[in-house]
């Protein structure tokens, strides 16, 4: 018996979804022109269907004459033949095809999937789906640019369809975080699918946030209305009715007892290394009562606020204004409730501005751990109500963790706790020093060794592994993967955490090269935890380096607001500086790295941008100074910084590039 001898492997790979993308057995392979590639394209989606010739030479060649057409395609097939081999192209008489066994597509690999419809298949069809069909290739033919449009719509909304599908599987299965990443992607393809709006709402209510569910959806009729001058559909606005039965049938817990003994509260619900913090209600020191209203409102703000800091324990607001009037003293109160914190302040209206003041405390010391003065002019209530308990929460969270770190450092070196390892990690991680990153490193390893299921240390350390190259560490070659999967790991365990999505953002966006995915997971930590100065700087940061340099500029700004003191102030100037060279602002580039590198002179690519900026005004000389010290501390080349990417935009990149050339950084 003659046994068949097995089918050849396929000798050439195309990636059609996204960039243009052809693999032969030596490496990647270019085309001599976007209309062989496009001829390319168009039979392997179209494969393994015969295609008329004088289809094929009309779809690129529609504005030619006949015979010059024809005589086009004839070319362009020898030229494929010559590339793929004789044996890649099937001919019989006017017609032809793509040989799959020589040549296999994403494009009919990611069709497939969709249709099998299982969670991997799903799952795996979503990541195939890189973007827009060809997104790179651009050929000036009508016949071309009507088939290649409506096969970008098909797969586009065959991917929406797929991402959604995915995530109602999901949810079926208790996955409540990874169905709303599933709706976040889909929304992203196509802000106009409501059923994409639908499964991010039934997410964030399945995940416990039913009250963002409801938040949601006012923004989905506000945008419906803006671009479509439409409502949602009955199927939306039904969710959004059974969304909020649930939101009123929510259990209220009873006042706290101002007597009973709360103190080992936090401790027993929480573990006893969080720190907890006790907001207790502001004072309205006016002589109008409708203040009152406005301090109850903005300390019940601040308390949601500061929730969304995964490192704290926030005292429940019941719990807090139970105690008021009772004539306790602060520390009374903070002992009654359990808490090592305690913020308070007063409120007080002056003609038509408000003044709001607030201090926090450390109980057990009773020193003074932070203090401000917030002056706002009197407008809508509820913006200024917002406004101010963002401001408060926003740097209350960094000065908790700066005292909790002290405390830490004094400890003795044999009595750290993973929590202890971890906050002496924190230390050195934010000093952005290469010394300080190796150090960071080393113990937050340390703390994860004997805690390994802590998100904040996870993803602490995946952002030490992140920025130990920029600031010149050595790192091991799989660093960068190490990272990615620690992230992941963080979001996997806490879905709501911002800082852990916001550290998956960035090594997304930049060790993995997923930009989509990166910016998609940064804005959720924006969305997860509006206060945080972090979230909104890693998303500037992301736009900075994607091209969107307009938000860039807003997202980093509002971190610099948000927390004017942070010590990751450098970082963030940096994406300031970045983002005004892109957009040829070199003055306001000039202006931004000067205040980055003083924030911190270790700052690498502070100074590299410094220089190109620099250049940009024609300040060579000056350009030329700043890479002699940066080259003295730490020697990059034009090889290192283009490997870097910092911009992903290839114009920005080039001129940038160009700039460091200027100013003396060497091959």
């Amino acid at each position: 018996m003659t046994e068949t001898a097995p089918a050849p492997s396929p000798s050439f790979t195309l990636a059609l979804l996204g960039r243009f993308e052809l693999i032969g057995p030596d490496g990647a392979v270019s085309l001599p022109n976007k209309k062989l590639a496009g001829l390319l394209a168009y039979l392997a989606c179209t494969a393994p269907q015969p295609q008329h010739r004088e289809k094929l030479s009309t779809l690129l060649w529609g504005s030619h004459f006949e015979a010059q057409a024809k005589q086009n395609l004839r070319q362009a097939l020898f030229k494929l033949r010559q590339v793929l081999g004789q044996s890649a192209l099937r001919s019989d008489g006017e017609f032809i095809s793509l040989n799959a066994v020589v040549i296999t597509c994403d494009v009919p690999q990611f069709e497939r999937l969709v249709r099998k419809g299982s969670r991997d298949a799903l799952t795996a069809a979503a990541d195939l789906y890189r973007g827009r069909l060809v997104d790179d290739i651009a050929v000036n033919a009508e016949g071309w640019s009507e088939w290649v449009a409506g096969e970008r719509e098909r797969l586009s909304e065959l991917a929406v369809g797929a991402m959604v599908a995915l995530g109602d599987q999901e949810l079926s299965d208790g996955r409540a975080g990874d169905a709303l990443l599933a709706g976040q992607r889909a929304n992203a393809l196509n802000s106009m699918r409501e059923d994409a709006h639908r499964l991010i709402m039934r997410a964030l209510s399945a995940a416990g946030r039913n009250a963002e569910a409801l938040k949601y959806y006012q923004a989905v009729v506000a945008f419906l209305k803006q671009e479509l001058g439409t409502a949602p559909d009955a199927t939306t606005s039904a969710l959004a009715a059974e969304l909020r039965k649930v939101q009123e049938q929510k259990i209220v817990l009873p006042a706290a007892d101002p007597t009973a003994d709360l103190s080992h509260q936090a401790e027993h619900v929480f573990g006893n290394d969080r720190p907890s913090v006790a907001v207790l209600p502001f004072r309205n020191m006016g002589d109008e009562t409708e203040q009152d209203y406005f301090a109850d409102g903005v300390t019940a703000d601040i308390i949601t606020a500061l929730s969304r800091f995964r490192e704290l324990v926030v005292i429940a607001a019941g719990s807090s204004f139970a105690l008021r009037d009772k004539g306790m003293t602060s520390r009374q109160i903070a002992q009654q409730l359990g808490a090592q914190y305690v913020l308070s302040g007063h409120i007080r209206k002056a003609g038509n501005r408000i003044r709001v003041s607030a201090e926090l405390t450390h109980t057990g010391s009773e020193a003074q751990v932070w203090s401000n003065r917030y002056d706002r002019p009197l407008v809508d209530i509820f913006d200024l109500q917002d406004d101010v308990s963002s401001s408060v929460a926003a740097v209350v969270d960094p000065a908790v963790r700066s005292a909790e770190i002290e405390r830490a450092r004094r400890k003795p070196p044999t009595d750290l706790s993973a929590y202890d390892l971890y906050l002496r990690g924190l230390h050195h991680l934010w000093g952005g020093t290469r010394e300080g990153i190796v150090k960071a490193i080393d113990l937050l390893r340390r703390s994860l060794s004997l805690d390994q299921e802590r998100t904040a240390t996870l993803a602490a350390l995946a952002w030490g592994l992140v920025m130990a190259p920029p600031l010149g560490a050595n790192m091991s070659a799989d660093a960068a993967s190490e990272a990615v999967g620690l992230a992941r790991r963080a979001v996997e365990q806490d879905s709501g955490d911002a800082f852990a999505h916001a550290v998956y953002g960035f090594t997304l966006f930049g060790p993995a090269g997923d930009n989509d995915q990166g910016r998609i997971h940064a804005s959720e930590a924006a969305r997860l935890n509006p206060s945080s100065a972090f979230a909104w700087g890693v998303l500037g940061m992301i736009d900075s380096m994607g091209g969107d340099y307009a938000n860039a500029l807003a997202c980093l700004h509002r971190s610099l607001v948000l927390s004017p003191e942070d010590s990751m102030l450098h970082m963030w100037m940096t994406g300031l500086t970045a983002s005004y060279f892109a957009l040829g602002q070199y003055e306001e580039g000039v202006a931004w790295a000067r205040k980055s590198v003083r924030h911190n002179p270790s700052n690498g690519t502070g100074h590299r941008m410094l220089a190109a900026n620099l250049v940009g005004v024609g300040r060579l000389e000056e350009a030329r100074e700043v890479t002699r010290v940066r080259d003295a501390a730490q020697k990059t080349t034009i090889r290192d910084l283009r490997a870097m990417r910092f911009f992903k935009q290839h114009e920005a990149l080039e001129r940038y590039l160009s700039a460091q050339q200027i100013a003396g950084v060497a091959d």
